[in-house]
């Protein structure tokens, strides 16, 4: 089964309606067969996930205890969600952090899924063995060319090399927006796309998701 996962970051969309879109999530989840998993703001997370599976968008490796401001296993375990995204272009953590918090989820049953901007890094990651590693370039994030249009070869090289060389299961992110996008991803190599805009801010968040969702069935 192919993944489709939805990061609400922040976004004002994400926060007015993520019930909303959590909800159309699990329907076109049944409609499609796709593994369909929403990625909302910590305050929300605890309300999607009695709706459809639900990861946080950070994690940290520590367990209960005085640290004010932070993300434990535990919070999120709690929260009903089913696992985290780490490392994202967007919240950098060291290789040793991310080392730490990939052991802490397979230690407590959270499934973790790792960001990586080159292959550089998926090297790097590969040998941790986290159940996701999804390819992002930084500066296609948010933008209207995919990573699967603008760097097809990378693409490739990136998913055979995480099949050959670790357990994980290779995402593609990145200006990911239309179903071209996705069926391209998918001819490439990928198991599934982590997207956020393109689904969040859409004029029509069902028709862009069951879009989206669609070449992964």
């Amino acid at each position: 089964m192919r993944s489709l996962i939805i990061n609400y970051k922040a976004y004002a969309e994400g926060i007015d309606n993520g019930l909303e879109i959590a909800a159309i999530a699990k329907k076109t989840s049944k409609k499609t067969g796709v593994d369909i998993i929403v990625a909302p703001p910590l305050s929300l997370l605890p309300s999607t996930s009695r709706v459809v599976k639900s990861f946080s968008q950070s994690m940290e490796a520590l367990e209960p205890g005085p640290f004010t401001g932070h993300i434990t296993w535990y919070e999120i375990q709690k929260s009903g969600a089913s696992g985290t995204l780490i490392n994202h272009s967007e919240n950098r953590v060291s290789i040793e952090e991310i080392s730490r918090t990939v052991n802490v989820c397979r230690r407590v049953g959270l499934l973790s899924v790792v960001c990586i901007q080159n292959m550089d890094e998926a090297v790097a990651i590969a040998s941790l063995n986290p159940d996701f590693i999804a390819y992002e370039p930084q500066e296609l994030i948010g933008g209207n060319i995919s990573v699967s249009t603008a760097k097809p070869e990378t693409v490739r090289e990136f998913c055979s090399f995480v099949r050959a060389r670790s357990k994980s299961s290779p995402l593609i992110g990145a200006g990911i927006k239309t179903s071209v996008d996705v069926a391209k991803s998918v001819e490439l190599g990928s198991d599934g796309i982590l997207v956020a805009s393109g689904a969040i801010k859409a004029d029509d968040p069902a028709k862009a998701i069951f879009d989206l969702a669609r070449p992964l069935s």
